[in-house]
Parts: C-alpha cells; structure tokens; sequence
C-alpha cells in the first residue's frame, strides 16, 4: 500500500517558483545593525545599580568585621585586666590570711607564754608550800623524838607517876603523847592534801590516804574499843578513833579553826597544824565552825 502512495506521488507534476521570489525574500530580510558604544558619563549608572547591593554587603560586612575586631581587642583586654585583678585580689587575700595566721599564732605563743609564766609561779608558791611543809616534817620529827624521850624518861622515873599505879600513869602519858603525834601527823596529812586540791581540805580522812604513812595512826593509843587496820584495802569507820571536824573548808579559814578531835583524851588539831593537849573543853562552836574558846573574841 505505501509502495502504492509513494509511486503515486512520484508521478504528481512538479509546481513551478514564480520568478524573483528569492529576490523578494532576500529584499524582505531585515538584519539587526550593530550599534557602537560609546563610553559616556551615562555607562556607570546600570553597573552601579547592578553591583550596589553587593557592594553594600561587601561594605557592612567589612565593617561588622572590624566592629568585631575590635570588641574582640577590647574583650581580649578586659579578659587580661580581669584576670590581673582576679591575681591581685588573690594575692591580697593570700596576704591577709598570712597575716591573720601571723596574728593567730603570736596570741598563741602570747597565750602560751602567759600559761606557762602562771605555771611557773604555780610551781614555785609549790616549792615554797613544799618546803614549808617539809621544814614542819622535820620538826614533827624532832617533836616525835623528844615525845619519845620524854616516855622513856616517865617510864624510867617511877617517882614522877601515881603511887598507887606508877605503870598505869606512865601507860597513860605515853598514850596521851602518841594520840598528840597521831593528830599532828593527820592534820600534816590534811596541809599535804589542800596544797594539790586548790588549798581545801579533803572531804574525809579516806581521801587523804595517799598523804597517810599507814592507817594505824588513826586509832588512838588509848582508844581499845577500836580495832587497827592493817591497810587501806581493809580500812572501814570501825578502823578510826579521830573525828574529822573540817571536811572540804578552805585552808585560809582562821588557823586556830579547830580541824581534829580525841574523844579520848580531849586533844585538838588546829587548822595551822598544832595540836592542843586536852583543850577540847575550850572548844566553841560558831558559824557551823569549832574554835578555841580564848580565840572567838577575835571574830
């Protein structure tokens, strides 16, 4: 079929060109002319409007740059400031705890000091009190030992006892002279205590048994109803034949403040170490405290 068409038109007769149509159509083409540019005032106006915006970006962004620049500088420079007087005021506060630590230390040492001048002369008013108290010793000695010689003389002199029972007078003297050195062997005991106590007295004669030689000298020579002991672990009130008058007073109350009592034979122990012989019927009791009887005038 199509071999058909195309024989077909194969035989159709050829048009014929009129004449001067190519003529015509060449005379009827128009070609554009090339214009000449001229470089005139006018020519920068489009470029500027064209590149304006780029250069307004350009110029802006060069401006926030050096903006930021500069803050940069001038963050750089407060940071160095800062830290210059962050340095200094650290240094300032090293400086005042130096010197507050300085100041704590010398009140110390001056604390100290002060602490160790008291205890200085603590220990010397001891000394001293130590050295009265062993001056009394050696007289409480030298008082013992001529108690002693004095027995041994009443014994070996029977014309200066009873007739009727020379043995008994003499038993009873040395008795009389061994209950005088007991007490004042107790109230030195009792000074001895006060001078480590803060000058007061113990509050009972058990308190004291570390200045006590031996619990036997609290019996009384003449006392038989009481038994002695043999040591302080055996040490009980059925052991002690002495009253203690004076518990826990101060040791700067009147001397002649009576301080022990004999029931038996009626002797005395002041406050300022001495005893008194039978003196105890001139004992008086005032203001909670007994006294010499000769002494309470004074008050």
């Amino acid at each position: 079929m199509s071999e058909d068409i195309e024989k077909v038109l194969r035989k159709a007769p050829q048009p014929k060109v009129p004449g001067g149509l190519v003529e015509k159509m060449r005379s009827d083409i128009v070609l554009p002319r090339a214009e000449s540019k001229e470089i005139g005032v006018s020519d920068w106006r489009p470029w500027l409007r064209r590149w304006l915006p780029a250069l307004s970006f350009t110029a802006f962004l060069l401006a926030s740059l050096v903006a930021i620049a500069t803050q940069a500088n001038a963050v750089a420079e407060l940071r160095r400031e800062n830290r210059e007087l962050q340095l200094a005021a650290s240094g300032a506060e090293q400086l005042q705890r130096e010197r507050a630590d300085a100041q704590t230390a010398e009140q110390l040492r001056l604390e100290q000091l002060r602490k160790d001048a008291a205890e200085v002369e603590r220990l010397r008013e001891e000394i001293a009190q130590l050295g009265a108290t062993t001056q009394e010793l050696a007289s409480l000695r030298t008082e013992n030992q001529r108690l002693k010689g004095a027995l041994q003389a009443s014994i070996s002199q029977p014309g200066a006892s009873s007739e009727e029972d020379p043995f008994g007078a003499a038993q009873g003297k040395a008795q009389s002279i061994a209950c005088i050195s007991n007490l004042k062997q107790i109230g030195l005991a009792a000074r001895i205590w006060a001078n480590g106590h803060g000058e007061v007295l113990p509050p009972d004669i058990l308190s004291m048994s570390n200045a006590l030689n031996t619990p036997k000298i609290l019996i009384c020579p003449g006392d038989s109803g009481k038994t002695r002991a043999a040591s302080w672990a055996e040490f009980g009130p059925a052991n002690v034949s002495y009253e203690f008058l004076t518990p826990g007073i101060s040791e700067t109350e009147p001397p002649y403040t009576i301080m022990t009592r004999c029931p038996i034979h009626g002797h005395i122990g002041l406050l300022d170490g001495s005893v008194q012989g039978g003196a105890w019927n001139r004992a008086v009791q005032k203001d909670g405290r007994w006294i010499l009887e000769n002494n309470a005038s004074r008050q």
